[in-house]
């Protein structure tokens, strides 16, 4: 029998393997140009710092990419350097991406059935943290969501 554990991060498997062919499937000037907002690059970002504030549950204080920097909450999530810029090539992004994904993945299958039911970090929530099995499928599906912007980018001439 699959363990929720495994099937957590089988379904974080496909869901990054998918959003993974989707930014690459964009040249190298494509992947750094912006369009309706942002430019692909900026979506691998903007998924790894949520996966390491999420599943990570890291508090490192180099979070540029979570898409909510107008909000007070965020300010003190970003007060050192990124680890890394969208100028920094695709490259290099999507190396990010892997190396983020791939803690993520050592993550989900570390994790005990009292991790799965307990609470976690989750600062876009009123009270600063929600149920880790909630926060787990709200970013699997964050995820869906930024693959399916990265197509209507797709879509947009140039």
């Amino acid at each position: 029998m699959t363990t929720l554990q495994a099937f957590i991060a089988e379904q974080y498997t496909a869901e990054l393997s998918a959003f993974r062919g989707s930014l690459d499937s964009f040249s190298d000037p494509e992947f750094l140009a912006e369009a309706l907002g942002h430019a692909p690059a900026w979506h691998a970002l903007h998924i790894a710092d949520w996966l390491r504030l999420t599943v990570l549950e890291d508090r490192t204080p180099t979070y540029h990419f979570l898409g909510w920097e107008d909000k007070a909450w965020v300010g003190p999530l970003g007060t050192q350097a990124a680890p890394l810029v969208e100028a920094a090539g695709k490259a290099a992004v999507l190396a990010r991406l892997d190396s983020v994904s791939a803690q993520v993945q050592e993550r989900l299958h570390a994790l005990t059935p009292d991790d799965l039911n307990g609470m976690t970090f989750s600062p876009s929530a009123p009270t600063g943290e929600r149920p880790r099995l909630t926060a787990l499928g709200l970013h699997l599906r964050h995820i869906a969501y930024h693959r399916g912007q990265l197509q209507l980018l797709k879509k947009v001439p140039a």
